[in-house]
């Protein structure tokens, strides 16, 4: 896999970032994003299109990685700071100490980045890069996949059951990485209830069993039919299985893939509600306890619709979250 400057965090996507994809209520939001604009502009000088991944910036806990012709290197953050248009991360070229900017973050009303500016020293001009709004075609194509945020409520626990989550992005929190999912990655939570009936054959006589066999009856002859069941005195059990089906896709810095699909059983499920919760915040958390895994924090806003997923060590994040 192709990197950003020479840092494993950040692959080279055939895509750009959009306004919509993020939103950065705090300054440690940014670590691990990487803008990936579609226009450049230099008040005054020139303003220029170009092609997705051609200019990048990449922020890590103390660095922002550059990538796009006369600007590309790596600088070291020595600050974030909240300003009245958004963030301003103050910048030291690593190899060039002389050489200090910043890159101010510009936010909308939705906090989401509509544009960076960048600036390499004093003595530099400021050059904008937009980030691009979604066009409509892109917009419904990924709307039909993804689950967006205020878009699928949870009412109770029991309405999980047949519910599917489908993540638009994952923060990796051991590696501080953000990375956007496509289509192709097919990253999905299912979440499913299963009756199960089992024939219980052990205190049984063994007439009663040949006869099971010699007519192979299967358990749902045996259900629909409540006088065979008990001519036969076969002990049918039933119970509810609770599972969630997980799906992915895993891609390797060598250019390897491998595909994920696995089902867990759901052991339980607990709801806690965080009464402090600002209107529109992650209020109610529904706990998922695994059969042999790690727990899973499904977190829901003010109106229990489904904003993120916390999951062995990784948050997985609603559209427009």
């Amino acid at each position: 896999m192709l990197v950003l400057a020479g840092s494993p965090l950040f692959a080279q996507f055939a895509s750009y970032t959009y306004v919509t994809d993020r939103r950065f209520e705090d300054p440690t939001d940014l670590i691990g994003w990487q803008f990936r604009p579609s226009e450049l502009e230099i008040p005054d000088v020139r303003k220029s299109a170009f092609g997705p991944g051609e200019y990048s910036f990449g922020v890590t806990q103390n660095n922002l990685f550059i990538e796009g012709p006369d600007i590309a290197g790596v600088y070291s953050i020595n600050n974030i700071n909240p300003a009245e248009y958004g963030y301003i991360l103050n910048l030291m070229n690593a190899r060039n100490p002389t050489l200090q900017g910043h890159l101010k973050v510009i936010l909308n009303k939705y906090r989401q980045a509509d544009a960076v500016i960048f600036k390499r020293s004093p003595n530099d001009k400021e050059i904008i890069f937009w980030l691009p709004l979604l066009s409509r075609a892109e917009y419904d194509q990924r709307g039909a996949w993804y689950t967006d945020r205020r878009e699928l409520p949870i009412a109770e626990p029991d309405s999980l059951w047949g519910q599917s989550i489908m993540p638009f992005m994952v923060i990796d929190l051991i590696e501080n990485k953000q990375q956007l999912l496509s289509l192709d990655d097919s990253t999905s939570f299912r979440f499913t209830r299963e009756i199960v009936h089992t024939l219980k054959k052990k205190k049984l006589k063994k007439k009663e069993v040949d006869l099971i066999d010699s007519l192979e009856l299967t358990i749902e002859d045996l259900l629909a039919d409540s006088a065979l069941l008990a001519e036969t005195g076969a002990r049918i059990e039933t119970d509810i299985i609770d599972y969630l089906t997980f799906k992915t896709r895993i891609l390797f810095d060598d250019g390897g893939t491998e595909w994920v699909n696995k089902r867990y059983v759901v052991t339980g499920v607990n709801e806690k509600e965080d009464k402090r919760a600002p209107e529109g915040g992650d209020r109610y958390l529904l706990e998922i306890t695994l059969k042999n895994d790690d727990p899973i924090f499904l977190y829901l806003d003010t109106w229990h619709m489904v904003s993120r997923i916390e999951w062995r060590e990784k948050i997985y994040l609603s559209r427009g979250y």
